[in-house]
């Protein structure tokens, strides 16, 4: 299986299971026909990733906030970016080649700010960044943090853990657009940690574990833990096409995100396919089976949405002082 295929496959896997076959399906015969009509393969795949990050987000707009939008996108981009190119990812990403523009008023009357140029991302304050960890700060604390968390889960539940699932290899930052138009100097870190290769039987357990996932992540400054169960806009039936079941206790699938400071996240899942009532879930996890993925296991992700590298601190602060005591714009649509 090449690059583009994998991504095409990743991208329906992110749309609700009731589309997912027919748009890979369809995407997969639009990926076999290009080259005969000269277009890239690569490019059919990104329109595929694109169409489903759209598609995915209309239909589950309770579960999927703007921070998790940036968040699925890293997770995708960083299983796809070997062999996808920058440019094509920029260009899928940007519709306007002047990017974002403002007019701002001055001393003199006014001046037009192209926010192409911008050093950050619109969804973190640029002081957040600098008075945050950097790149390197935060990639070691998010690997204690999931170390932490897997330790005082196996010393509970006596968990034994596996490699993670993931075709990143050993890289987790990856480049980021502004999303007005050009190239953040930040980049997106995505930590998957180890699977692992059980989950707790009970309910009851299984509380215990999300108990202990939130406090370790507490003390780390991370608040606001919600499952992904108290969408107030999904129904019963979206609930339980997501992830099995109405309510977490007799759902397949238990997931949800932590928020922490200066842009940090934490995601969590707990897959236990002895609740799978109809078959589904299971059919999904054999065909993951390839990637790695483990049939009943818990898995946690750290991420960031942007962090900056610590060598770069001192150019960001040069080219954000254009920009500084303005506020910041919309950005592009995606």
């Amino acid at each position: 299986m090449n690059g583009s295929e994998t991504l095409v496959r990743i991208a329906a896997a992110l749309l609700p299971r009731s589309r997912r076959e027919v748009r890979r399906e369809e995407w997969l015969a639009d990926l076999a026909g290009a080259e005969e009509l000269g277009i890239p393969r690569v490019q059919v795949a990104l329109g595929a990733l694109q169409a489903a990050l759209s598609e995915g987000v209309s239909a589950r707009r309770g579960t999927f906030t703007r921070r998790r939008v940036f968040a699925i996108s890293a997770i995708v981009v960083g299983a796809v970016v070997v062999g996808a190119p920058a440019a094509a990812i920029a260009v899928m990403l940007v519709s306007d080649a002047r990017g974002v523009v403002t007019v701002e008023a001055t001393e003199d009357g006014q001046r037009e700010v192209f926010w192409r140029d911008y050093p950050g991302i619109p969804d973190l304050d640029p002081e957040d960044v600098l008075s945050g960890p950097s790149l390197e700060e935060g990639e070691a604390a998010g690997r204690a943090l999931l170390e932490e968390i897997e330790t005082a889960l196996t010393a509970e539940f006596g968990l034994e853990w596996a490699p993670p699932s993931t075709g990143n290899g050993d890289q987790v930052a990856f480049p980021a657009q502004n999303f007005y138009g050009g190239p953040s100097m930040l980049r997106t870190l995505n930590v998957q940690g180890r699977q692992s290769t059980h989950v707790p039987a009970t309910w009851a357990e299984k509380e215990r574990a999300l108990e202990i996932i939130a406090s370790v992540a507490a003390r780390r400054g991370f608040t606001e833990f919600t499952l992904d169960h108290d969408s107030e806009h999904m129904t019963a039936a979206d609930l339980k096409e997501s992830f099995g079941g109405v309510t977490p206790e007799e759902s397949v699938i238990v997931s949800g995100m932590l928020e922490g400071p200066k842009g940090q996240w934490l995601m969590f899942t707990m897959q236990d396919l002895s609740l799978d009532a109809d078959g589904r879930f299971s059919e999904q996890a054999e065909a993951s089976a390839e990637y790695g993925s483990l049939p009943n296991s818990i898995s946690v992700m750290y991420g960031a949405n942007g962090l900056l590298p610590g060598a770069d601190r001192a150019e960001f602060e040069r080219r954000l002082a254009p920009y500084v005591g303005l506020a910041r714009p919309e950005p592009l649509e995606s």
